[in-house]
């Protein structure tokens, strides 16, 4: 899709390089065919994460941290990265100051990781994140995958 292509989203239009296939809705979709899409879950997982993340007000702390958070090199943390064992806050805790090593982080990483130690921040974050999870009546929620 050509960046500011003047059809925009809602038109119907597609860019002169598109396969002709409209990118942007022009109506309703029909029902998901659970036998044919078996990543319907997932999909509606990354669907709910993108709606939280668009209804943030761009200047908000939760939104001012994920920024920063996304424009980190996400290599340093994969390579440190290992699967949590269980979801007890404790574990989780212990697991999250596992990949949170002082010694091992960038500085970026570090001013993400030292977003969360302020309260005032903190807190705004999570008034943020609980009237908008009422608004749209989803909780972003933390599951073991298989």
């Amino acid at each position: 899709m050509t960046a500011g292509y003047p059809g925009g989203p809602g038109s119907g239009k597609t860019a002169p390089e598109d396969t002709g296939v409209a990118m942007w809705s022009t109506g309703p979709k029909p029902p998901s065919d659970l036998t044919k899409h078996r990543e319907i879950d997932t999909v509606r997982r990354i669907q709910h994460l993108m709606v939280l993340c668009w209804m943030l007000r761009p200047d908000g702390s939760l939104a001012r941290v994920l920024a920063k958070a996304l424009a980190v090199d996400p290599l340093p943390l994969a390579e440190r990265a290992a699967a949590v064992p269980d979801l007890h806050p404790q574990v989780t805790k212990a697991w999250l100051e596992s990949m949170w090593d002082p010694a091992t982080l960038t500085a970026d990483e570090m001013e993400v990781v030292a977003w969360q130690n302020n309260p005032a921040e903190i807190l705004v974050a999570i008034d943020e994140i609980h009237a908008i999870e009422k608004l749209i009546g989803i909780r972003l929620t933390t599951e073991l995958c298989d």
